[in-house]
């Protein structure tokens, strides 16, 4: 099973998104703040993160950095933002983002994203 490991301070957005993706076939890990998700990405190797950008401990940009450097295969990272910011997006793209949300978001669109991340052409439920 695959796994997506969110990281997002607001615990009902990554509850929300855990029952989300859970609901979708995915094995889901869940990090609260930029520390712990970058030491969950380091230890846990998933296999995509949902990342939101501002939050407590760092921000989502430095532990995208983090996780490129330091996971020797390429995870594909999905930002979330409540930040209408134009260079919040440039930023994510300028990192490679597999895609950029900005809240609220569209939860088929996110899935979507998602899969397509994966390679997953269809749901992976069993």
């Amino acid at each position: 099973m695959k796994k997506v490991l969110i990281v997002e301070d607001d615990r009902s957005i990554a509850l929300a998104l855990a029952v989300r993706m859970k609901n979708a076939g995915y094995e889901t890990l869940i990090a609260h703040d930029a520390l712990a998700g970058l030491n969950a990405a380091v230890k846990l190797h998933p296999d995509v993160v949902l990342l939101d950008i501002s939050m407590p401990a760092g921000n989502g940009f430095d532990v995208a950095e983090r996780i490129q450097k330091l996971i020797p295969t390429a995870t594909p990272i999905i930002f979330l933002t409540a930040s209408k910011k134009p260079s919040f997006r440039e930023e994510a793209v300028r990192l490679g983002a597999a895609g950029y949300f900005e809240k609220p978001y569209n939860p088929e669109n996110l899935l979507s994203t998602v899969r397509h991340a994966l390679g997953d052409k269809e749901p992976q439920v069993a």
